[in-house]
């Protein structure tokens, strides 16, 4: 029988720590804020060249805000890493809690201005992951030319930005972290339900099957979402300069029984309010799951990865399903990753 013993290697700042008592993660595909908290104790020695030093000290002195941090967590000395970020605050209870954020962190602290007749989206996400403090970057991958019109910025910081663009679009795009300096910003329901992968691979481990009773609890929280429940036929709509309004409505979803109209003036065509309908319709009407199934910490899972599931017990469950998100729990009681299901993959093409 297989021995698997928790590793982790922990980086803040200039310092490093092999062991912790507890480190939880949570990433989205539906927030560009990944998040870790991390207890640690409140007194440690430091060790220098391979020595001790001879007293020790307050292990939050150690720290400030802005610190970069590294989790790379795993079994028998093969590590992932699970999350780079920032030191946001400390909390000094025993133990220490630090609690980290990832690289939007950087974007509620850069500044934004300036007013646009016509822009894209891509010139939108560019604006927001600008002129980020100690000269760091994100790259930026956007899939879709979406185009606005009279984007007012006034002193707004990179969330800010992102915020409008949730507003302008009624929140039909998802934009989260596919990598921990890499934002990805675009429609996923449009290719996702028809058997593309929206991500071209960027997030990697295309090929996750996960077993209930293997690599898997079998105790799950999952609850089937079928879109023949609330299709909705989406129409969206602009005032025009002349008076006139320019409409379009999503044709993905067939047999609507509900209409959500919505007027989204920053968006300047036709074209671009035809696919964000559509996406809006597609992301209210899918077929798949809702809720989560936890594992452990292989197979590595994390938001906008694909994973087929085997169920022996329940097959009706078998098929490939989008992860949504991801929640790490790792520690001196073990380890779990909470695996969070939605689409199903095809879920259109199937239909």
């Amino acid at each position: 029988m297989a021995l698997f013993v928790l590793n982790s290697d922990i980086t803040i700042g200039d310092f490093r720590f092999s062991g912790v008592n507890e480190v939880i993660i949570k990433r989205s595909i539906h927030s560009i804020s990944d998040t870790a908290l991390i207890k640690i104790p409140s007194i440690a020695r430091i060790i220098r060249n391979g020595k001790a030093e001879s007293e020790n000290v307050l292990t939050g002195s150690l720290f400030n805000e802005g610190d970069k941090v590294t989790i790379k967590l795993g079994y028998n000395g093969v590590l992932q890493t699970e999350f780079k970020g920032f030191v946001k605050r400390r909390n000094l209870d025993m133990p220490l809690e630090v609690e980290c954020e990832g690289y939007g962190w950087l974007m509620k602290r850069n500044r934004a201005q300036g007013f646009y007749l016509g822009c894209t989206l891509r010139d939108l996400l560019d604006i927001a992951v600008s002129d980020l403090d100690g000269g760091e970057a994100i790259n930026v991958v956007c899939p879709d030319e979406i185009n606005f019109s009279k984007v007012s910025l006034e002193t707004n910081s990179g969330v800010d930005v992102l915020n409008k663009i949730a507003k302008y679009t009624d929140g039909a795009l998802s934009c989260f972290f596919i990598k921990p300096d890499t934002l990805w910003c675009g429609r996923v329901l449009t290719q996702y339900a028809n058997g593309i992968d929206p991500f071209n691979g960027i997030g990697g481990n295309i090929d996750i099957y996960i077993r209930p009773g293997f690599n898997a609890l079998s105790d799950t929280s999952l609850l089937v979402h079928s879109r023949e429940l609330n299709p909705v036929l989406v129409i969206y709509s602009k005032k025009q300069s002349n008076g006139t309004r320019l409409k379009q409505s999503s044709n993905s979803v067939k047999g609507y029984v509900r209409v959500r109209n919505k007027l989204l003036n920053q968006v300047k065509d036709a074209h671009s309010l035809k696919i964000l309908a559509n996406e809006k319709s597609l992301k209210e009407s899918y077929t798949g799951y809702e809720g989560y199934i936890t594992g452990f910490l292989q197979p590595y899972v994390q938001p906008g990865n694909s994973v087929t599931i085997s169920d022996n017990q329940f097959p009706e469950r078998n098929g490939t399903y989008l992860v949504e998100s991801t929640e790490v729990h790792f520690g001196i009681k073990g380890a779990r990753r909470k695996v969070e299901l939605g689409p199903k993959f095809g879920f259109v093409k199937d239909n």
